[in-house]
């Protein structure tokens, strides 16, 4: 799947760490460290594949299985939320 920001979405940064707002709701997200990783990388879109290799490569000492959980789950975060958008 491809992913990218939905461009509607408001981000703010402070001191590194991300708000993003929602705009049909309203609702304010504070992204983790895992999820803020992605909003950057997402500033193009990309291909999960490519997410996964990227979070793989940076954190080489952690096992894949992990890493493709912890990015699967700040996918889904952000999905749910509106914040990122999703194609095939």
């Amino acid at each position: 799947m491809r992913y990218t920001r939905n461009p509607e979405v408001r981000a703010t940064d402070v001191d590194g760490e991300f708000f993003l707002v929602e705009p049909a709701s309203g609702e304010i997200f504070y992204l983790d460290a895992v999820a803020s990783g992605l909003w950057r990388l997402l500033d193009e879109p990309q291909e999960e594949a490519v997410l996964l290799a990227t979070y793989r490569e940076a954190f080489p000492e952690q096992p894949a299985a992990q890493i493709d959980a912890d990015v699967g789950a700040a996918l889904k975060v952000l999905l749910e939320g509106r914040l990122v958008v999703g194609a095939p």
